[in-house]
């Protein structure tokens, strides 16, 4: 039996859930996993029957101010030292045989220290990897500058400007080892994405990579979800009606004003019904909502997605468009920040639905990309080619295995070693 201490980010279910998926199935398969959250979904985590320790956590204003402009700069060399202590102390306590995390570029330092192996579960789209075309996002700051150049002078200039905000984002966490006396130093945030083992949590039809090292792996889609927890609303469901289901991440900007355009569409509807989740993290704040919304703490996923559900309106988190696809359902999607409108163009260019500007967001383009999404048959023919392609992967399978044969070193045995140049 091994231990496995889980780092998800749980003031974010997308950051939480694949986490979750995999330790349920380490621990069927006899491993101990013990979880280090703190914040708005720890609860989550531990209704799933896990224990949980407190750990240091960005503050979620702070976080979503920057990942709203698609900047990962939000650690200083004095938070790096505040998580890094935290997270070498939780490993000691555990004697963790292996660590995993999301996105969590402190765990990067504490596992090198440490000695301890680490699996990193990645977005392909953010990692060294990721083989598609990428543009700068219009949540950046940068983006009113450039966004009227044409794409041929746009994708070289895109790459170039991701290579030095990478490279800037990294300078704390060298700071903090120079401090240390460590000769280490990365040259780039995306060395901090990689572990001894790297999972990326994508089908490659979907975000392609490059040809990847033996230590990166494309496992296929992680989702997870309560399925057990059935809420007292779904009686209320019509199967002879369709459903419109909405679900726009862990802050829901954006979730007020849907809910009215749905109304103001739908309202007089006899032929849909919308149910829209808020996971319990925040709320409608608009008009009365019609009788054929549903407004919900808690959505089990599935039961919506599996039953005449004609479309799903996402902040375009990857676990939200997998959940869709893995349904034959296709998708119109509102980005906050650069990773979501990354997602959602590749689910506009394979045909799985509509990308709409959160920023120039209006009643008109809403309702015509829903109509056009819900109307036109092609949309979820192509979804429904997806969800055939989807059932080849066993992502949650693949990674737990993966993990529960890391081995830890001898803690004698030199592990550090300086990483290679960014190739992206």
């Amino acid at each position: 039996m091994k231990t496995a201490l889980m780092f998800p980010y749980a003031n974010h279910l997308g950051g939480t859930q694949p986490l979750v998926a995999i330790a349920s199935a380490l621990r069927e398969a006899g491993h101990k996993v013990v979880f280090a959250a703190r914040g708005k979904c720890r609860a989550y985590v531990e209704e799933c029957g896990f224990e949980v320790e407190d750990v240091a956590e960005l503050d979620p204003d702070r976080s979503v101010a920057y990942i709203n402009k698609s900047s990962l700069g939000y650690h200083t060399r004095e938070s790096i030292a505040e998580f890094v202590a935290a997270e070498t102390a939780l490993i000691e306590k555990h004697k963790a045989d292996a660590v995993v995390d999301l996105h969590r570029p402190t765990l990067k330092l504490s596992a090198m220290l440490t000695g301890t192996p680490r699996a990193v579960l990645c977005n392909t789209v953010l990692t060294r990897y990721y083989a598609g075309g990428k543009f700068m996002p219009e949540s950046h700051p940068l983006s009113p500058i450039v966004k009227h150049l044409p794409q041929r002078i746009l994708q070289p200039l895109s790459a170039w400007a991701e290579d030095r905000f990478f490279e800037s984002w990294v300078r704390p966490y060298n700071a903090y080892l120079k401090a240390r006396g460590s000769a280490v130093r990365f040259e780039s945030m995306k060395d901090l994405f990689e572990g001894e083992a790297t999972i990326l949590m994508d089908a490659p039809e979907f975000a392609p990579s490059l040809p990847l090292p033996p230590h990166a792996h494309a496992v296929g889609p992680l989702v997870h979800e309560q399925s057990s927890k059935v809420p007292a609303w779904y009686s209320r469901l019509d199967p002879a009606k369709k459903s419109v289901f909405v679900y726009l991440g862990s802050y829901g900007e954006q979730f007020t004003r849907v809910i009215d355009y749905l109304g103001r569409m739908l309202e007089a509807s006899d032929d849909f019904q919308i149910v829209a989740a808020t996971g319990g993290l925040y709320g409608y704040s608009g008009a009365k909502a019609p009788a054929n919304v549903i407004v919900s703490d808690y959505v089990p996923a599935s039961l919506v997605l599996s039953r005449n559900c004609a479309a799903m309106i996402t902040h375009g988190g990857r676990g939200s468009i997998y959940s869709a696809l893995q349904h034959g359902v296709p998708l119109i999607g509102i980005p906050n920040q650069g990773e979501q409108e990354w997602n959602l163009d590749a689910v506009e260019k394979h045909g799985l639905g509509r990308k709409l500007s959160a920023k120039r967001i209006r009643f008109d383009a809403f309702s015509g990309a829903v109509r056009a999404v819900v109307d036109d048959p092609r949309f979820r023919a192509n979804a429904e080619t997806f969800r055939m392609r989807l059932r080849a992967y066993d992502g949650v399978g693949a990674a737990s295995r993966i993990i529960a044969a890391m081995n830890r070193p001898e803690r004698h045995a030199p592990r550090v070693v300086r990483p290679k140049s960014n190739i992206s």
